[in-house]
């Protein structure tokens, strides 16, 4: 995970047509009953995540996630967050879903706590890959049905499952 702070032109042009949400989530980007009491918690523990499995500083990751929330809640509503930032030092997106044990309070438009967390990390330079996985994250997740049979996914392989089928059901 050593990442290049500068990508050539070439190389930022193909990543930003690239991958979609379904293709950035493995079995291992998700985290199924973690632990968590609170928004902070929550980034805390990701960070440590991050840097045991990928060696990017946990401060790195924290700090980018604490900096966007800064700026307002990413929490959607309906259980809902979607927490994201921009890390100098990655060389692609990538995309985690984290169902928390217990819902975590996130100061949501609605005042719910959130069950379902979409995390986003992108490169600094990727804007429209950050974008467009945003924008996949809010349709998913409007979806009613797609929120209960999320719920209903009890591993991670299902997890992915459900993200791969809604992407080719969407046509994509």
């Amino acid at each position: 995970m050593d990442g290049e702070p500068h990508a050539r032109a070439d190389s930022v042009e193909a990543a930003e047509k690239g991958s979609t949400l379904a293709q950035l989530l493995a079995p291992r980007h998700v985290l199924l009953g973690l632990e968590a009491a609170d928004r902070e918690t929550l980034f805390t523990q990701f960070g440590q995540f991050f840097e045991q499995d990928y060696g990017l500083p946990a401060a790195d990751v924290t700090a980018g996630l604490a900096a966007r929330e800064a700026l307002g809640s990413t929490g959607l509503g309906q259980g809902v967050a979607v927490p994201h930032g921009q890390i100098r030092t990655l060389r692609q997106a990538m995309a985690f879903y984290v169902r928390p044990a217990k819902p975590v309070p996130f100061d949501a438009p609605d005042g719910k706590p959130v069950s379902d967390v979409v995390v986003l990390l992108v490169p600094e330079w990727a804007n429209s890959t950050h974008l467009r996985l945003l924008a996949d994250v809010a349709q998913r997740f409007c979806d009613h049905r797609f929120r209960e049979l999320l719920h209903g996914c009890l591993d991670q392989r299902a997890v992915c499952q459900l993200f791969a089928s809604y992407e080719e059901a969407d046509g994509a």
